[in-house]
């Protein structure tokens, strides 16, 4: 067992894996990692095989108020993990990175394999009972999503065998120990007076006692992003619940799914259109605004990118600005939806 679990979280597993998919590093570069100026951003890894330029994106999506809020937890869970076990990522050579931005964060879980499982896998049993639609190819859609992400994070050389077989099973356990408290969970949100202030307090309170870093990286912020936002929608719900915005059903469910057809497909990307210009502006508007009033509590200059990353700098003004687009993009939004007849 012990030999299984050296191999598993070796690279040399990652780096078959790679040549496998026609991946190879440059020839000639024996450095132990290729970085360029944008180091701090999303940059290509330039590379000789079957492409010669990779550059993978990913973006972590949620569709209800209940799957934004569970996502905070599991996040937080995988990214505090990270930083008390404190496990590196595959070391290159042999492996080729694709990406730097998160390279200097820890590896152990896998993050991106725990979101793969627990977005779909949670959509999965939410909708199961409330909408009409084939129970296996939900589990196909869910089964592929997971499977599908975590090989792309050992693709791209963030993480071993290991670390993504972690993140699935902790996911795992996580989604069978809450899944019979859920709709006692979800009552409580919209019903209980004090909902509003546990959410807010709660997501401050594991974005600051974050564990301690050794060195500073984006998981925290990230963290406190994701945690914050989660903090957020529990708000949206409760007001949605409270000021009676939420839509009554016409009748019990499981509900149709409607087809698909022109009008809804323009209703559809109207919605969309009008929920990210909102989102884009309150978010340029809402930063602003709590980093200068942070900064300025703290005696710093906003322009610091050094002060930034002090705790008392980045977790307030990280938590403010996303606990209020939670409340923006799961509250405001539909409201204007409403208002506008979409």
């Amino acid at each position: 067992m012990t030999g299984l679990l050296s191999r598993l979280r070796g690279p040399e597993l990652v780096a078959h894996f790679q040549r496998w998919c026609g991946l190879y590093p440059l020839s000639g570069d024996n450095s132990a990692q290729r970085r360029f100026p944008e180091a701090d951003s999303k940059s290509p890894h330039c590379l000789s095989g079957a492409r010669s330029q990779a550059q993978w994106k990913e973006q972590v999506k949620t569709e209800t108020n209940g799957a934004l809020i569970g996502i905070a937890v599991v996040m937080y869970i995988g990214q505090a993990s990270k930083d008390v076990l404190r496990w590196p990522r595959p070391p290159s050579p042999p492996v080729v990175k694709l990406e730097v931005r998160v390279d200097a964060e820890y590896g152990m879980p896998s993050t991106h394999a725990m979101a793969a499982s627990a977005i779909p896998f949670t959509f999965l049993l939410a909708t199961m009972n409330r909408y009409k639609y084939p129970f296996e190819l939900g589990l196909l859609f869910a089964v592929t999503i997971c499977t599908l992400v975590s090989l792309s994070r050992i693709y791209t050389g963030m993480h071993t065998v290991l670390d993504v077989l972690c993140g699935i099973a902790i996911t795992a356990l996580l989604v069978t120990v809450s899944y019979p408290f859920w709709d006692a969970i979800e009552n409580f949100q919209m019903k209980n007076r004090f909902a509003p202030l546990l959410a807010l307090t709660l997501s401050f309170l594991l974005s600051i006692n974050y564990p301690e870093l050794d060195h500073w990286s984006t998981a925290r912020g990230d963290t406190t992003n994701i945690v914050s936002a989660g903090g957020g929608a529990a708000i949206a719900t409760w007001i949605n619940y409270q000021w009676d915005l939420l839509p009554e059903p016409l009748s019990a469910p499981p509900y149709e799914i409607p087809l698909l057809s022109p009008e809804l497909i323009g209703r559809m990307g109207a919605r969309f259109t009008i929920g990210i210009v909102i989102v884009f502006f309150a978010r340029q508007a809402i930063k602003s605004m709590a980093l200068a009033f942070v900064c300025k509590l703290a005696g710093v200059s906003p322009g610091d990118q050094q002060a930034r990353k002090l705790l008392w700098v980045e977790v307030p003004y990280k938590y403010i600005t996303y606990s209020c687009l939670g409340v923006v993009g799961l509250a405001l939004c539909p409201a204007v939806h409403r208002y506008l007849s979409l």
